[in-house]
């Protein structure tokens, strides 16, 4: 008999139940029953996130009880150990705490109890905590959302306007975090913010997570997306006569410029 196996890794858990809680709140937009179970598929992401971190520190600290390792820490215990300078020292702001705690309570009475859940404050409370686990998976985990979830169902949970927000912020948040130099950050063709980034060949929008590669102008130097590059060797105002190339307008190219002055002479 063969015995079929199903294993993750803890990232990859974390990954998992992401996947689940997008794919809820992204049919949630038809169906509102379906927002519960993308705030417990969530807040069990969060979860599953925190540990990971401890565990790439020491794989004992994802224990409740470090000298009898058998229930794993929760939430709080995670956050608190992640904030100890003798463990991790990575201080997590009070507000994203306060937003982790309220998913966390929301969590447990869908689970434990009767509840009433209005789809905005579902909405809310999704986008919260999707962004801030966006950022965490990225910042500390080094795992980009676009490696995480299919390319369809990111840009979807992206188009709900109040996750588009939380994620806007966030992105900002983690280029301030990084100290991205201005040198290195573009406005995204595709969402219009300031948040791609150039910075070590990443090319990446850190709050829509469009890619797409620079390129130096060979004329000028600068640096550009390789789509604003245009061949206008069909607009050179040249001539050919007797054997001799003719250009009459540069058109600002360094190199044409430098040959047509060299005719002139």
């Amino acid at each position: 008999m063969t015995h079929r196996i199903h294993k993750l890794s803890l990232l990859e858990n974390s990954h998992s139940f992401m996947g689940e809680a997008v794919k809820n709140a992204v049919a949630a937009r038809e169906d509102l029953s379906q927002w519960p179970f993308a705030i417990l598929h969530l807040v069990q992401g969060i979860e599953l996130s925190l540990k990971e971190l401890l565990r790439r520190e020491h794989p004992i600290l994802i224990y409740e009880n470090i000298d009898n390792p058998r229930n794993t820490v929760s939430i709080t215990q995670a956050l608190a150990r992640i904030e100890n300078d003798k463990i991790l020292g990575i201080k997590i702001p009070d507000d994203e705490k306060l937003k982790i705690s309220r998913a966390v309570n929301l969590r447990n009475q869908i689970t434990h109890f009767e509840f009433e859940l209005k789809e905005e404050y579902a909405i809310s409370k999704f986008s919260e905590i999707f962004a801030f686990l966006v950022y965490f998976q990225g910042r500390y985990l080094k795992v980009e959302v676009e490696n995480i979830l299919p390319q369809d169902l990111l840009q979807s949970v992206i188009q709900i306007e109040k996750c588009f927000g939380e994620l806007q912020n966030k992105a900002h948040q983690r280029i301030r975090g990084e100290n991205i130099s201005p040198k290195w950050i573009w406005a995204c063709p595709n969402c219009g913010e300031d948040a791609f980034i150039i910075e070590d060949g990443r090319n990446v929008c850190f709050l829509c997570r469009e890619t797409g590669e620079d390129v130096e102008c060979p004329q000028c130097g600068n640096f550009c997306f390789d789509f604003e590059m245009h061949d206008f060797s069909n607009l050179i105002d040249s001539d050919y006569d007797e054997g001799e190339g003719i250009i009459y307008n540069a058109y600002g190219s360094p190199t044409l410029k430098h040959a047509l002055t060299a005719l002139k002479k």
